[in-house]
């Protein structure tokens, strides 16, 4: 081999000639696995709602994720105590069913009513009240 030739692989073929090769199946590997991406998607044309996206897509509820973007959306002119309230006037009940623990989801949606027109430390105060213990019976502690 003389120093005129240029370098060469294995093969005997120019190691720039083998270089090209490999980037151009990786382009059209890159390429090719991008279509199929797009393709795997379907159209809301097929009679099927598009699935969710943004925040709420991964949610547990994506109804009720999408009501409190809403509800945060309408309420964001308010001062922070009156935006609290604005927001959970606004949110629709939990649907319990979904919820780890459906017995406490049901207790806190009781409490939440039982404790709406009440603030602050006030507030907190009558939660716990109508609240169960972690575990144990409902009426407080």
């Amino acid at each position: 081999m003389s120093y005129d030739a240029p370098p060469t692989t294995i093969r005997g073929e120019p190691i720039m000639k083998s270089s090209v090769k490999f980037l151009l199946s990786g382009l059209a590997a890159a390429l090719f696995s991008l279509n199929v991406a797009a393709q795997g998607a379907p159209a809301a044309a097929d009679g099927m709602a598009a699935p969710a996206s943004g925040p709420c897509a991964k949610a547990r509820d994506p109804q009720r994720c999408e009501a409190l973007q809403k509800a945060k959306d309408s309420c964001k002119d308010k001062a922070a105590a009156d935006r609290r309230k604005c927001v959970a006037d606004a949110m629709p009940p939990m649907d319990c069913s979904k919820a780890r623990a459906p017995e406490r989801c049901a207790a806190a949606q009781t409490a939440r009513e039982a404790c709406k027109d009440k603030t602050g430390a006030e507030h907190r105060q009558c939660i716990r009240e109508h609240m169960p213990k972690r575990g144990g019976k409902a009426g407080g502690r």
